[in-house]
């Protein structure tokens, strides 16, 4: 039977929905259940007004829960961490392994960490660069079956999302109004609904002349050599 489970791995609430909310749906409708591990409370991201960092914290996760809710998200996890302050450390890594090993995703989506242009001050945010990392190194620590309790989960395909070098190119035309529904929902980061559609749609979201409307990503098989399995 396949595994049809997916992990999408991010660093702010909001990092899925811009970067691959159109795949998602496509996703879901292949009858995946998803999951959700946002790692940051997204604080410091707040775009409208000024708020104190508690009720900015409270806003964000509710709308992401509100996002998840319309895709049909399974449960989505958050670890709490502050934003712009994300460590890529053996704790993070931990946790992430241990919600791998919990919910057994055949395919995990997250940052590239091969991305290391700096061109790009938003994509190439600190936090980004450490989920993208942490999440390279869970996917190993999470098939070892010595590093961690419980059995050992192998994690089949990495989507990385908003990669320098893509090898890969959803189309989401059909699905382009449902990713602007879901960023939507994160009322606290645009104050002007349609110039954030426009946006979308003009420069996230052509980036092949083969489909209308597109996402992109490098797409990497996990293989391991048979003798290696479980030692490595």
């Amino acid at each position: 039977m396949q595994n049809k489970v997916l992990l999408a791995i991010s660093a702010h609430p909001d990092d899925i929905e811009f970067s691959c909310g159109g795949t998602m749906f496509k996703f879901a409708e292949q009858g995946y259940d998803i999951y959700f591990v946002v790692a940051t409370n997204g604080e410091n991201g707040f775009k409208i007004d000024h708020k104190p960092k508690s009720l900015r914290i409270k806003t964000r996760h509710k709308e992401q829960l509100a996002a998840a809710k319309l895709l049909g998200v399974k449960k989505v996890f958050f670890l709490n961490y502050r934003d712009c302050l994300l460590p890529n450390d053996d704790g993070l890594r931990v946790k992430l392994a241990k919600i791998i090993k919990k919910v057994k995703p055949a395919i995990v989506f997250t940052f590239d960490p091969a991305n290391r242009s700096f061109e790009s001050v938003n994509l190439l945010h600190r936090d980004h660069r450490a989920i993208s990392e942490a999440s390279f190194d869970a996917v190993f620590a999470a098939r070892n079956r010595y590093l961690l309790p419980g059995e050992p989960h192998s994690v089949k395909q990495f989507w990385f999302f908003g990669p320098d070098k893509p090898n890969h190119f959803e189309n989401i035309t059909k699905y382009i109004d449902k990713k602007i529904s879901l960023i939507e929902k994160h009322n606290s980061q645009f104050s002007d609904h349609k110039l954030m559609s426009d946006w979308v749609k003009t420069h996230l979201s052509c980036y092949t002349k083969k489909y209308k409307f597109s996402e992109k990503f490098r797409i990497v098989d996990i293989t391991v050599p048979f003798v290696l399995e479980g030692r490595k």
